[in-house]
């Protein structure tokens, strides 16, 4: 008996261990969940957003298509490209008009993207309303790198809606999408008059009157006050009625209220209980101009990534429809490449790479997160120059050395859309590597900072450092993007002339000079002519890479700014546009035969 009851106990002991010991874990997931899951939870809504938009944008085009004047304007390619360019011309205008108008002195960098964007919406309006892009649907979404892509970023939508359970508040986050500011900058101006007081009672007893106009206090990011004359502004109508002290305006001059400096609000929170006193005869003109922002303020990023999810979407109708060659040559190119072993194989470490550096000790007293992002970005760099090159020469080089160029040339197709369908197909393979080791990468970013809370024992951060973390990653990774599309340029070009290792040697031989090509020239100034000479020669020739190159500022924790994305934009499209002419000088006198 004693046996059995000392089994029972330890049975009943074990029992309630494993239950204390799940409980724990349970409240140690719960502790730090809402901070990881939140920020994947903002990104989320940001993609469900582009998506909804761009379903309900081509569903509309889808019905217009019906309209036969609209539906078979893209049969003739000719009008449907002038049709296109018209309506590109016309919203990139638009587009130029609301964000590169502004006072800042970078805001010019933005004209050339704003109306290559805006070219590219009038392709996919046009396209998009063509009657044969109505039935086509199932194939643009089911073909190439398309299914790919959309699974990786469903998958993170995914778990960013499942985490919404850990969320504090989630439907606050959606409420805040309609008060992003995308139209307007927020600024909204209300005049209100006040009658003058009663000459026969003193100033101090002059009546409060209410004020009739909707604010919402926890909205406001600035606030200046103007009036004519000297008012009170109070929250009751008697001094019976305050909670706070009143706020005093004196004529002609402006009270000012900022959030970021958390003072006191002179408004109430309640719009309703605003009154304003006119201790002057005349009547008062108060102005009132309320600058808004969300009431999350980080969903305004989460927006701008939906709109990059619309553009894409709208990138994708446009080359499809309107350049069917150029998209097959494209489509055949990059399934033949990811299909390759070698592909698998970069794609299998660049996602071991970044597991490993979210959870290897740097042992930098602090900068740990700057070594993951660092290491990190630079590994998907390395792996999707890689891959770049040795696509261009399995698909390139090695096409024309075998004659398989020719027989696709004796098709209607040309040597100019060859190349383009080469380097297009190129990019979406490499595309398709960075999101999904990006995607995988920014789960693993929102997570370290509290993984290092956590291994020094220190308190769970908030999830807008996690966030933030995401989103000062985002830019990196479309520059090194930029610079893998440089290389893959630079390797499309040679491949029509070398062979797959004299391609790799002088793309790397290319890829050293160009990192160094600032450098060389700010050495350069004041030294030897010759040498000055010799440096401004190599930054002429050789294609700066050091503009894509923001390494620097990672070291330092600076953030690269978005609009930093627009200047380096505007060097790849004058580098592109050169080098597509070498590779066009290479190949037109290449003979085939």
């Amino acid at each position: 008996m004693l046996a059995n009851f000392t089994a029972a106990s330890s049975g009943f002991l074990f029992d309630a261990a494993s239950t204390m010991g799940s409980g724990l874990v349970v409240g140690q997931i719960g502790d730090w969940m809402p901070s990881w899951a939140t920020p994947i939870y903002a990104i989320s809504l940001g993609l469900l957003l582009g998506a909804v938009v761009a379903a309900a944008f081509y569903a509309v085009l889808a019905l217009l298509s019906f309209v036969p004047p609209l539906g078979k304007l893209a049969d003739n390619s000719t009008r449907g490209t002038v049709a296109s360019l018209i309506v590109g011309v016309v919203v990139g205008a638009m587009l130029c008009m609301r964000f590169a108008s502004s006072s800042d002195e970078y805001a010019q960098t933005l004209y050339l993207p704003l109306l290559l964007a805006g070219i590219v919406i009038g392709y996919a309006v046009i396209y998009g309303m063509w009657h044969r892009t109505r039935s086509e649907w199932a194939d643009i979404l089911s073909e190439g790198v398309v299914p790919y892509v959309l699974s990786t970023l469903g998958a993170f939508t995914l778990i960013g809606v499942l985490g919404a359970y850990y969320v504090n508040d989630p439907m606050q986050f959606i409420e805040s999408i309609p008060q992003v500011n995308l139209i307007s900058d927020g600024t909204v101006v209300h005049e209100v008059t006040v009658p003058g007081a009663n000459p026969s009672v003193a100033p101090d007893e002059a009546t409060f009157h209410a004020q009739q106009f909707d604010y919402d206090l926890r909205a406001m990011s600035e606030l200046i006050i103007e009036s004519d004359k000297t008012v009170m502004l109070g929250d009751g109508a008697s001094i019976a009625e305050f909670s706070r002290k009143p706020a005093r305006i004196d004529a002609g001059e402006q009270m000012v209220y900022r959030y970021e400096d958390r003072d006191v609000p002179p408004l109430p929170s309640d719009p309703a209980k605003l009154h304003i006193q006119n201790r002057e005869l005349d009547a008062a003109t108060v102005k009132f101009t309320i600058t808004t922002v969300p009431r999350i303020p980080e969903i305004s990023q989460a927006v701008a990534i939906g709109c990059i999810v619309f553009f894409l979407i709208s990138a994708l109708v446009a080359f499809r429809q309107a350049a069917p060659r150029v998209w097959a040559l494209a489509l055949s190119t990059a399934k033949n490449e990811m299909a390759q072993t070698l592909y698998l194989i970069l794609l299998a470490l660049g996602i071991f790479g970044v597991v490993f550096f979210s959870i290897y000790p740097f042992n930098t007293l602090g900068d740990d997160i700057r070594m993951f992002k660092d290491s990190s970005v630079t590994l998907i760099m390395v792996l999707a120059m890689i891959q770049a090159v040795w696509s261009a020469g399995t698909s390139v080089s090695d096409e024309i050395e075998g004659r398989t160029a020719l027989t696709v040339l004796s098709k209607p197709v040309s040597r100019r859309s060859f190349l383009l369908g080469k380097y297009a197909g190129i990019m979406m393979s490499i595309a398709v590597m960075f999101v999904i080791i990006g995607a995988i990468f920014l789960l693993l970013m929102a997570y370290k900072p509290i993984y290092d809370a956590r291994e020094t024992a220190r308190a769970t951060p908030g999830w807008q450092i996690g966030f933030e973390e995401i989103m000062s990653t985002v830019p990196v990774l479309g520059l090194y993007f930029m610079q893998a599309m440089s290389i893959a340029a630079v390797a499309v070009a040679l491949a029509t002339r070398l062979p797959l290792l004299s391609n790799l040697i002088s793309c790397l031989v290319i890829y050293v000079i160009g990192n160094l090509t600032q450098p060389l020239v700010a050495s350069a100034r004041g030294e030897n002519p010759l040498v000055g000479f010799v440096g401004n020669l190599i930054a002429i020739v050789v294609p700066n890479l050091n503009i894509f190159n923001v390494q620097t500022a990672m070291d330092s924790g600076n953030q690269v700014p978005w609009i930093y994305l627009a200047a380096s934009f505007n060097y790849l499209v004058v580098f592109a546009v050169a080098i597509w002419m070498v590779a066009m000088l290479l190949f037109e006198d290449r003979d085939l035969a």
